[in-house]
């Protein structure tokens, strides 16, 4: 780390802002943006399914510490943004690709014009990136846990309880409120039934969802993907495995794509799995090595 940086890591952030978000097909999405003491540029983070935008502010002061203006916010029907019974909700999960992260990047664009744009997605967050019409104005991607979701990819156990959410816990659940509440089965925030409907779709077949939204995915939106990619990757992780995360970057022929898959041991913890790396332990180890590859496409 270099002078400069090691000083933008000791300066403490602004407290979170509340913002709100427009999409282009005007719908409102509550968002919180912490802006950088000494900017070097802005990183929007595109969430993963059922986790909130609270759940990632931790990772996003420590962003802004190093000099990012940081974006977060709910997807429509999650969070703060869910502004209507679940069960009368009809947002599908493709909408959070297809205008939900595009309108946040498009708002820090307007925000913080002039510096460098960075997306570092969680999940789906990163699986959705070829989705963005306005992906080209950001000069780097980090993938954080990020793969196709095919069930049979999956470890044991984890494949077969998904198979039993997809199936069962899920379907019946709709059938009796109308939407799929935390639970058992399910440890996120409660999912409309579209959201709900669209991600089991994906889940169940072997072929990526990609074509469904964009057309051609290898030839077309997902191709047309040139910034750098990180994938960071963990070996404990029992959904994004390296087989599906292979079958995702697949997608991205005309990046320039770090793999990094971390152990828990280098990490010096117990465990990491689909989302551990947004835990504070790991300031010292997984969040500087990330944002020292964001300083290096910002400079």
């Amino acid at each position: 780390m270099t002078a400069a940086q090691s000083a933008h890591a000791a300066t403490p952030a602004a407290a979170p802002e509340p913002v709100s978000l427009t999409a282009r097909d005007g719908r409102r999405l509550a968002a919180l943006y912490l802006e950088a003491p000494v900017p070097r540029g802005a990183l929007v983070v595109n969430g993963a399914t059922g986790f909130p935008r609270e759940f990632y502010l931790k990772f996003a002061g420590y962003c802004a510490a190093r000099g990012y203006h940081t974006l977060l916010y709910d997807y429509r029907g999650m969070g703060a943004s869910a502004t209507r019974p679940l069960d009368r909700e009809g947002t599908r999960m493709s909408d959070w690709g297809l205008l939900d992260m595009p309108a946040a990047l498009e708002w820090l664009a307007r925000r913080c014009r002039g510096l460098p744009l960075v997306t570092l997605g969680h999940s789906v967050g990163g699986q959705l990136i070829g989705c963005m019409y306005n992906q080209a104005v950001a000069r780097a991607h980090v993938m954080c846990a990020t793969s196709i979701g095919y069930w049979r990819g999956q470890r044991v156990p984890f494949r077969y309880l998904a198979l039993l959410f997809w199936k069962l816990y899920g379907p019946l659940e709709l059938r009796f409120r109308g939407y799929v509440p935390r639970g058992a089965l399910w440890r996120g925030d409660a999912l409309p039934p579209g959201v709900f409907l669209e991600w089991r779709k994906w889940c169940l077949r072997t072929t990526h969802f990609a074509p469904d939204l964009v057309g051609d995915a290898r030839g077309g939106a997902f191709a047309a993907v040139r910034a750098p990619i990180l994938s960071l990757s963990f070996s404990d992780d029992p959904i994004a495995t390296p087989r599906a995360v292979e079958a995702l970057l697949a997608l991205y022929p005309n990046a320039a794509i770090e793999r990094r898959c971390a152990t828990p041991a280098q990490a010096g913890v117990r465990r990491i799995g689909h989302h551990g790396f947004f835990a504070e332990q790991h300031r010292e180890t997984l969040w500087r090595a990330t944002l020292d590859w964001v300083d290096a496409r910002c400079a």
